[in-house]
């Protein structure tokens, strides 16, 4: 009995269940439905003002001497004298004595070659004199024209040559001396040397390594673009001379950042194959401070081989518009947005594209609205919210 009872309870379950799930199906629940509101996207905008801006070239370049020479003797000879500035880093003037060779051998030379000159001066003397007597011989024998022979024309030709001769002698016995004194062609500084007190040297050895310090030069990589800026006074199509573009070097030396300013004096021309640059070449005035000229003098020593920035001034534009890089989009294209808040797709001419900002000659007018954030891929007609960047 108990177990009839147990079975009909379960039989009532599962017919209960079924008919309530057989209602659920039928009729489900309706949820609130709400219409969707699609929300017009934000965007950041700028308006565009044309100014007048200076265009700058930013590279870099490696500091240089303008004048680097090996200093060679033309003597040989031991050496009697090493100047106490003839050391890596030592600085001279032009004309200081940097090194003396023994003169002995050479002061030798000239004497011997002034006696040779004095000995055909008197062989010319004598045969003038010669010559003379026997032009009055010949006039009071009177036998009609003499022959140069008879006048000794040859052998006076030939003393004159010998005296000519021996006074080159004696300048090239004098050249010679004045080699065994060794002195500066230029200011400058030592950058290396090889020889020492009491060595022998040979004719044509060198002696060390010498730089020019009144003036530094650095070889700046320009692009063929940004070189229509800069003023370059070697170029042949100038019709009128001009100051070279102003360069603001700058490096970090003795712990710090320090500037120096030079100018821009030449261009290399040619386009380099690799790189497709041209090298143009600034001049600093005193890298050393040397001639201390409030005008020249460098706020620091500028060291030969330093490694520095160079920001090249160019020339003023008109009427160009300076926008923040992301104003750029699809191909070249600004997003200008219209009086119905509606965006606007336009082609501009990009004059430089910088890290933060591009630089726009052709394709704005003043006061109009551009998006420069906010929308990845825009389209064009799409409305959207514009908000005056701050």
């Amino acid at each position: 009995m108990k177990t009839r009872k147990q079975l009909f309870i379960a039989l009532f379950v599962i017919m209960a269940g079924t008919v309530a799930a057989m209602v659920i199906v039928r009729m489900p629940p309706q949820a609130d439905q709400q219409p969707q509101v699609a929300e017009t996207p934000a965007v950041q905008t700028i308006t565009a003002q044309p100014q007048r801006l200076q265009m700058t070239v930013q590279t870099q370049g490696r500091v240089k001497a303008q004048t680097e020479i090996e200093v060679i003797t033309g003597v040989s000879g031991n050496i009697t004298h090493v100047a106490p500035a003839f050391v890596s880093g030592g600085f001279f003037k032009k004309g200081d004595l940097l090194v003396s060779i023994d003169p002995a051998e050479y002061d030798l030379r000239v004497a011997q070659a002034q006696a040779r000159v004095m000995e055909a001066h008197y062989q010319l003397t004598r045969e003038e004199a010669e010559a003379e007597q026997a032009r009055q011989e010949w006039r009071q024998l009177g036998e009609g024209d003499p022959s140069p022979l008879n006048l000794r024309i040859p052998q006076l030709k030939e003393k004159k040559a010998k005296l000519a001769a021996e006074q080159e002698e004696l300048k090239n016995a004098r050249l010679l001396r004045q080699r065994t004194e060794i002195r500066a062609p230029f200011n400058g500084r030592v950058r290396t040397k090889s020889i020492g007190m009491g060595q022998y040297l040979n004719t044509g050895d060198v002696l060390g390594i010498i730089y020019s310090s009144d003036l530094a030069e650095v070889r700046l990589p320009v692009n063929t673009q940004e070189l229509s800026w800069i003023e370059v006074p070697d170029w042949p199509s100038r019709s009128t001379t001009v100051k070279g573009a102003e360069v603001i070097l700058s490096a970090s030396y003795h712990g710090e950042l320090q500037t120096w300013r030079g100018r821009i004096v030449r261009s290399e021309g040619a386009i380099d194959e690799k790189t497709g640059m041209v090298m143009t070449v600034a001049q600093v005035n005193d890298p050393f401070g040397l001639r201390g000229s409030e005008g020249n003098r460098a706020v620091t020593v500028l060291p030969v081989g330093l490694y520095v920035e160079a920001s090249i001034e160019g020339r003023w534009l008109e009427d160009v518009y300076v926008l923040p890089v992301g104003a750029l989009v699809q191909d070249g294209r600004v997003a200008v947005i219209d009086q119905d808040n509606r965006l606007r797709l336009r082609h501009v001419a990009v004059l430089k594209k910088e890290r933060e900002q591009v630089i726009l000659t052709e394709g704005l007018t003043p006061g109009e609205r551009v998006m420069v954030s906010g929308i990845l891929h825009p389209v064009e007609g799409m409305t959207v919210v514009a908000k005056e960047k701050p």
